[in-house]
């Protein structure tokens, strides 16, 4: 049976709170989609800041170390063909040279972003904390690449896991590592590792599941078209948005048909925010305006006749009419069947002051 895990606090990096009452962190993925050029991924960092996202992520990868030989293959569509290739040369054509990273993280500081990147070897691990990333960001692919986990989490920083292609032993097994490590500072991302990901696929209430089973944040790393899932996902308690983005869906590439373009990312921010200022905080009370409201569209208790001095009050001599300004309907059992103390025009409202108090 399934252990539940009591949450964790929330998590800071580079000054920044994530976690519960926090905004959401909306991280845009670059990825790959700088196509190998610096200058592109440049002008990605400056694209992303005027969509208002909070952060940009990288990866940094040696396609030599994660890939096996030239004869894998690896088959996409790119500028609405299909196109199938050695996975290692595709990957070295979109590798970026570790010395630009400084300028990137730099120029990503300067637009008041947070910058991150996902390092798929110890080199690539140790250079980011010379930059001082925040956090390390490690892929759903290397989830199950236990010695990584290791060194990666001895580093002592925050780590965003994302959990595509992963059940829940996967996923069971790569948190203990983490935590056997001695780190707890870790956001489970849900993913659905599908390109695009089709809405029937995306499953975000499995969310909701990732945070009670091992009691850590949770945010969504999103692959499909559009913000309605992002959106959706922030009901849920994502903490976290991660969206793949792209300064031209047009540009040739894996990735870049279903990534987010400039103004689908600015879209998005601006939904995510009017949805966290929606969501309000649980409490059963109405609004201040609500309350303005019901003085105007509530109904009083008011004279539906005039009522002399005296008389015995029966609900033949009640009306319920707006404004709600005066005593409501569901007071009505303590008007019938007491004297009215003064004389009542027809159509005042009714006030305890005119009843005397018994029978």
């Amino acid at each position: 049976m399934s252990q539940r895990a009591e949450p964790r606090l929330e998590i800071a990096f580079e000054g920044r709170a994530i976690g519960p009452g926090q905004p959401c962190f909306i991280l845009a993925e670059v990825g790959i989609n700088h196509n190998g050029d610096p200058d592109m991924a440049m002008a990605m960092v400056d694209a992303i800041a005027d969509a208002g996202a909070d952060g940009v992520k990288f990866q940094t990868f040696s396609a030599e170390e994660f890939c096996n030989g030239p004869d894998e293959m690896y088959e996409y569509v790119s500028q609405g063909k299909v196109v199938k290739e050695s996975m290692l040369e595709m990957f070295k054509r979109l590798e970026l040279a570790r010395e630009e990273f400084a300028r990137l993280f730099r120029r990503a500081r300067e637009r008041k972003l947070i910058p991150l990147s996902t390092p798929t070897d110890r080199a690539a691990v140790d250079l980011l904390e010379t930059l001082g990333a925040g956090a390390f960001k490690i892929g759903s692919d290397d989830l199950v690449y236990s010695p990584f986990l290791d060194y990666v989490a001895r580093k002592g920083r925050p780590i965003i896991l994302s959990t595509g292609m992963a059940d829940e032993a996967d996923t069971a097994r790569a948190v203990s590592r983490i935590r056997a490590a001695g780190n707890e500072r870790l956001i489970l991302l849900h993913c659905v590792s599908e390109y695009p990901a089709p809405d029937a696929s995306l499953n975000l209430r499995k969310m909701t599941a990732l945070a009670e089973r091992f009691g850590t944040l949770v945010g969504y790393s999103d692959h499909s078209i559009g913000s309605t899932a992002a959106a959706a996902a922030v009901t849920l308690g994502a903490c976290m948005i991660e969206k793949h983005f792209t300064l031209d869906h047009g540009l040739p590439g894996p990735d870049h048909r279903f990534s987010s373009d400039p103004s689908e990312l600015k879209e998005l921010v601006g939904v995510v925010r009017r949805v966290e200022k929606s969501l309000g905080q649980a409490k059963l009370v109405p609004t201040a305006a609500e309350r303005e409201m019901a003085l105007l569209a509530r109904r009083s208790i008011v004279a539906a006749r005039d009522i002399p001095r005296g008389h015995l009050l029966s609900d033949d001599d009640l009306a319920y009419r707006r404004p709600g300004t005066g005593l409501m309907p569901y007071e009505r059992e303590r008007i019938v069947g007491r004297r009215a103390r003064q004389s009542i025009a027809a159509g005042t409202a009714i006030s305890f002051s005119q009843i005397e108090s018994g029978s």
